[in-house]
């Protein structure tokens, strides 16, 4: 697959999101959240720059191949039509993303043996996740956690499936999303098996 193949059908993913809340699923939300903030963190480490975390683009310090300048402008024409709360940190992550999907399979890249940094927050969007930062918390309309440092987050064990039949399952059997929101908590977050 071309890096143009793949930041197309990562600007239609992002150009298919309906930016609609669900409250329904904030446990796999904030679950994805965490996974995101685990993965950055070994990112951070890896580039050296852990003064970014827990957002920042992730191509851009290592390798400069950007997205198509024309699918970002897509991009950014896109964001101005949806609601408010997008706004920010969710359409800097979206753009870098894209950036990502530019630059993943390029030689520099693959000297790294790291999960996709962004795949977590695609897939939280997609599945309605909407959040705030403020006052160092991560804030979504019926839960939320601290934001912490990035050295919580390298250690934690990772969130293995991100397959849509285990986050279902995240949200139907952690009803106030305790085990989602705390790093130490026994249970859904910790507990599932890859495979």
């Amino acid at each position: 697959m071309t890096a143009k193949t793949i930041t197309d059908t990562a600007l239609e993913r992002i150009l298919a999101i309906k930016w609609e809340p669900d409250d329904s699923r904030v446990t796999s939300h904030i679950a994805l959240l965490r996974e995101y903030l685990r993965r950055a963190a070994l990112w951070a480490k890896a580039l050296d720059c852990t003064d970014e975390w827990p957002f920042f683009d992730v191509a851009a310090h290592i390798d400069s191949l950007d997205a198509d300048e024309t699918k970002v402008k897509v991009l950014k024409t896109h964001f101005t039509e949806t609601p408010f709360y997008v706004a920010g940190i969710i359409e800097k992550t979206c753009e870098w993303f894209l950036h990502w999907d530019s630059a993943k399979n390029s030689p520099k890249v693959s000297e790294f043996t790291l999960p996709e940094p962004y795949e977590p927050l695609i897939l939280m969007y997609e599945r309605g996740g909407i959040f705030s930062m403020e006052h160092g918390f991560f804030d979504f309309a019926v839960g939320g956690f601290p934001r912490g440092k990035w050295q919580q987050y390298d250690q934690i064990m990772p969130l293995l499936k991100l397959d849509a039949r285990t986050l279902d399952r995240l949200d139907i059997d952690s009803g106030d999303g305790l085990n989602a929101i705390n790093p130490k908590a026994e249970g859904d977050y910790t507990s599932i098996e890859g495979g």
